[in-house]
């Protein structure tokens, strides 16, 4: 395989949140996560008949040094196929597996590309995120702009600013999980035009998750802007003085940027929007997680080894969950990724999900704790931990986008983990 073929396979990947709900008003799915996941779908089997002749499984076997984390993730997928034989609606649970079993394909192609095409895989991967960065916040700020400027409304969270999925939350984490890298470029650059740049987009991207209100956006977002400044301020020391007051003053000017926006309202929303957290029983979000967290663990205490079948907990949950519904909703994910695995699967597939996404994390923390090793170690660490925060409130395994932020993310961890110090120490 060319490494231009390698580029375009991958991108095709990358980008494929981009593909559109809706065309002229014509809406070709009314959730847009379908359309996303039949696309999935279509390039894994333009890839694999693409790759049919010359594929090689033990170069791809070879090739991943952590064996067990690939398996680890091959393993949830055949839990949740056996699982089907316990779900009460067998065809709700086909089409969740489906969706499941098209993305672990995508996950293994992605890794199978980027070893088979030799790509400079690290340089591939800042490029993509860059250009994300500038497609997702100008959609999202410009109508924020179109909406309180030059129309004169109030700022409000809405569905309206979502920009290329299918909800504020995922986008906020969408943005949030792709900073890591862009604070990371931002203090390895040392041109003062494209610090310039960098710290411009860092402003816009800090700028759509305030405005999208995404309370667990906001919390990763503070967190993230803490822990990054320590640790690039504690290792490199002096050598980043000035990365770092740009940093903290794209922070400050993203703030007012708020300020400016919100300035019409008579209360400060952020702060509203917080205001009800510590009393789960006034705020219906966190009321609403806090019951589908107690029917998922009911559900692993009683099945702790089938679950209900992949798909079906939605299904099984709406009696117990009607209390706090109203009229025709219903429960439709945990909010919880783990628990859901765990209710849906079993304990098993609970553990082997569990490893999928905390081995990497636990090798990670300890390189990044090693000074002596690259700091792309701590980008990919800080990379999933926001996604970890997100399965913990969200539902980011059944999102195309999320989940393919999180097979890049992986793609990179097995890069550099391939890959001597000296091939990547270009890359501070």
């Amino acid at each position: 395989m060319s490494k231009t073929v390698g580029k375009i396979l991958l991108g095709l990947y990358f980008f494929a949140f981009i593909i559109p709900q809706n065309i002229s008003g014509i809406y070709i799915v009314f959730d847009r996560v379908s359309i996303q996941v039949l696309y999935i779908s279509v390039l894994n089997l333009f890839v694999i008949l693409y790759l049919l002749k010359s594929i090689n499984l033990k170069f791809f076997i070879d090739h991943i040094r952590y064996k067990n984390h690939y398996i680890s993730y091959l393993l949830v997928i055949i839990c949740s196929f056996l699982s089907l034989i316990y779900a009460e609606n067998l065809i709700e649970g086909i089409i969740t597996f489906s969706k499941f079993f098209s993305l672990f394909i995508s996950f293994s192609l992605i890794i199978y590309i980027v070893y088979k095409s030799k790509i400079d895989f690290i340089k591939l991967f800042f490029m993509f995120i860059v250009l994300a960065l500038i497609a997702e916040t100008y959609v999202i700020n410009s109508k924020i702009f179109e909406s309180v400027i030059l129309n004169g409304n109030l700022l409000t969270r809405s569905m309206d600013f979502r920009g290329f999925t299918g909800n504020i939350n995922i986008s906020s984490f969408s943005i949030l999980i792709k900073l890591p890298a862009l604070i990371y470029l931002i203090y390895k650059e040392k041109k003062h035009l494209y610090l310039f740049l960098l710290n411009l987009l860092l402003i816009s991207s800090l700028v759509s998750i305030l405005v999208l209100f995404s309370r667990g956006a906001i919390i990763g977002l503070i967190l993230l802007i803490i822990i990054s400044l320590l640790y690039y301020i504690v290792k490199e020391k002096r050598k980043v003085v000035v990365q770092t007051i740009l940093v903290s003053l794209s922070v400050c000017i993203s703030y007012l940027t708020y300020n400016f926006l919100n300035e019409k309202n008579t209360f400060d929303l952020i702060e509203e929007r917080f205001s009800t957290v510590a009393q789960p029983s006034s705020d219906e979000s966190v009321s609403q997680r806090v019951t589908f967290y107690r029917i998922a663990l009911e559900d692993i205490k009683n099945y702790p080894l089938t679950g209900v079948g992949i798909g079906n907990w939605k299904l099984l949950s709406i009696q117990r969950a009607n209390g706090i519904l109203g009229g025709y909703m219903v429960p439709y994910v945990v909010h919880n990724d783990f628990l859901e695995v765990g209710a849906e699967s079993g304990i098993l597939s609970l553990l082997s999900y569990l490893f999928f996404i905390f081995f990497p994390f636990i090798i990670l923390l300890k390189r990044s704790i090693n000074f002596r090793n690259n700091n792309l170690h701590f980008l990919a660490l800080t990379c999933l931990s926001v996604y970890i925060l997100d399965s913990l409130i969200n539902f980011p395994m059944h999102r195309v986008v999320s989940s393919i932020n999180l097979y890049f993310t992986f793609a990179l961890f097995y890069y550099i983990t391939i890959k001597n110090n000296h091939e990547v120490k270009k890359y501070f």
